[in-house]
């Protein structure tokens, strides 16, 4: 055989193992896709997304908001809590009298009045546009 045959040959048994080699692999690969414990794939795809919450910022993003949710979150129990302290007060007979604005004692048939004056004041109508519109923003 001359040179330019050997080499011909030769490199077509390279292309013949390649093809086998990429044969094996390709069945390996489905081997391994089939048998996968379901376990082991759902550890890999939470590490994969922990690792992609954290390299894009989100899950800071989520921390965040969360710290700021148990501000308001303190706030709202501190207030059912008052609320219930000064219910404790009525119904043991302590009653306190607090006036509204124009002297009148608050009766419990107030709480409609209060509340329509409550979503007159400007602060109010912009909170709940602001509330509207991030609703429709996220969804």
């Amino acid at each position: 055989m001359k040179k330019d045959e050997l080499l011909r040959q030769a490199l077509k048994d390279i292309d013949k193992k390649k093809s086998l080699l990429e044969e094996e692999l390709k069945q390996l690969d489905e081997k391994a896709e089939s048998n996968d414990n379901p376990l082991t794939v759902s550890v890999m795809n939470t590490k994969k997304n922990a690792r992609q919450l954290i390299t894009s910022g989100n899950l800071k993003n989520i921390f965040d908001n969360i710290i700021n949710n148990i501000d308001y979150a303190k706030t709202a129990v501190m207030s059912l809590s008052d609320i219930t302290e000064k219910a404790q007060d009525k119904l043991e007979g302590k009653v306190e009298e607090i006036t509204i604005a124009s002297g009148m004692p608050i009766r419990s048939d107030m709480w409609f009045p209060m509340v329509l004056g409550l979503i007159q004041t400007q602060e109010f109508q912009h909170l709940m546009a602001n509330t509207v519109v991030s609703a429709i923003k996220e969804s």
